[in-house]
């Protein structure tokens, strides 16, 4: 089952006092993993199967969707954690703020706040 979890985090601007934030993460077990791979294999697959009728791109696409299947499925197989966001206060304008993160974002990492647009680093 996905365990949830979340970390002290603080958000550092290019010059003056930080503020805390909190990361969410998620971890899978072998379970969520496998899920999570099928589940991506067949949306691969279902829109292979679904390209099918498209006059020219299927010859492009649904090769495209058979390789990029198993590829992708095994890409999720191999995610053990998912940083989701990073919440708290922003050193420089003190709103409160929700920054999504990508899959492959690794900390520290810099963004913007997406009220004043100003900097600010995001450390562990």
């Amino acid at each position: 089952m996905a365990k949830k979890e979340q970390h002290a985090i603080q958000l550092k601007p290019s010059e003056g006092p930080h503020s805390d934030g909190t990361l969410y993460i998620t971890n899978f077990d072998k379970n969520d993993r496998l899920k999570r791979a099928a589940k991506v294999l067949g949306l691969c697959w279902l829109g292979a199967a679904g390209s099918i009728p498209i006059i020219i791109a299927h010859w492009v696409l649904v090769p495209g969707f058979l390789i990029a299947g198993p590829i992708m499925a095994y890409k999720r197989m191999q995610q053990h954690t998912l940083k989701e966001h990073v919440t708290g206060k922003c050193p420089h304008c003190k709103k409160e703020i929700t920054m999504n993160l990508d899959a492959a974002d690794q900390l520290p990492k810099w963004d913007y706040c997406p009220n004043c647009n100003k900097s600010i680093q995001m450390v562990e």
